[in-house]
């Protein structure tokens, strides 16, 4: 809890590089932090992978196919900077809730 709050208020203070985006077509051995990884080929992704940005180290996996639960989208802006949408609530672990709004972690 006070990780996150630190990593908010630091955020706060300071502007924080944003998140990037890589497309990829198979899920990395190793993670870098602040990607976001789409996976897929032929213009069809299927999932997004990052770090948590928490900093707890869990990676995250997010199904990006319609048809199964839970579901997440992405979109861009003009800047290239990336959206995921709906939130990333985390049950276990670190219990991290964020939104990752053009490119930057906004906690809930």
């Amino acid at each position: 809890m006070f990780q996150k709050f630190f990593s908010w208020f630091k955020g706060f203070f300071r502007k924080e590089k944003p998140f990037k985006y890589i497309f990829i077509e198979d899920v990395p051995d190793d993670f870098k932090k602040k990607i976001v990884y789409v996976v897929g080929e032929s213009g069809f992704s299927w999932q997004l992978v990052m770090l948590c940005p928490c900093g707890c180290g869990a990676v995250l996996y997010m199904n990006l196919i319609e048809e199964e639960f839970p579901c997440w989208s992405f979109t861009f802006n003009k800047k290239k900077q990336i959206s995921i949408h709906p939130s990333i609530n985390r049950f276990v672990g670190c219990k991290s809730h964020f939104f990752l709004k053009e490119g930057r972690v906004i906690w809930a």
